[in-house]
């Protein structure tokens, strides 16, 4: 059985704000004109680099190929400081990005999706998180990435 629909409608949702899930934040409301609804588990945005703050973090091929091309200006106004960022430099990169843009609005930051539906008869997905409260949408984006949930070795 579906959750109650009483809650948000829009036309999609992304969960994750990482590289993916802001870029696909920013097409969808910001060049696409849609209603976007997006959640975050962090407190912020930043993906796997507001997770892994361990000593030493840093990108493995050049910054200038770890920024967002789409926009010229964003490329001319932000200045890499090392040619192999750090964690700390690509997460201040990443809350820029997000600020730039006012992706902010658009997240629902320390909050974890625990169910998406796809509704068969509305022709939409029912998006429960764990504050139970729902958000359907017409396209759900999963931006969440590979290192979402961290998995025992044992």
């Amino acid at each position: 059985m579906l959750p109650a629909m009483n809650n948000a409608q829009v036309d999609a949702v992304v969960v994750g704000a990482g590289f993916s899930g802001l870029y696909a934040t920013h097409r969808l409301r910001n060049e696409q004109g849609l209603s976007v609804q997006c959640f975050e588990a962090a407190s912020g945005p930043g993906g796997v680099w507001h997770w892994n703050t361990y000593p030493g973090a840093r990108c493995d091929f050049e910054s200038i190929f770890y920024s967002y091309s789409f926009d010229e200006d964003l490329q001319r106004e932000w200045r890499w400081t090392e040619r192999y960022a750090a964690q700390p430099e690509i997460l201040a990169y990443l809350e820029h990005v997000t600020d730039r843009f006012d992706l902010r609005r658009s997240y629902r930051f320390n909050t974890r999706v625990t169910a998406v539906v796809w509704d068969d008869d509305a022709q939409h997905w029912v998006v429960t998180t764990d504050d139970e409260e729902v958000t359907t949408a017409r396209f759900f984006i999963n931006a969440a990435g590979a290192f979402s949930v961290s998995t025992p070795t044992d």
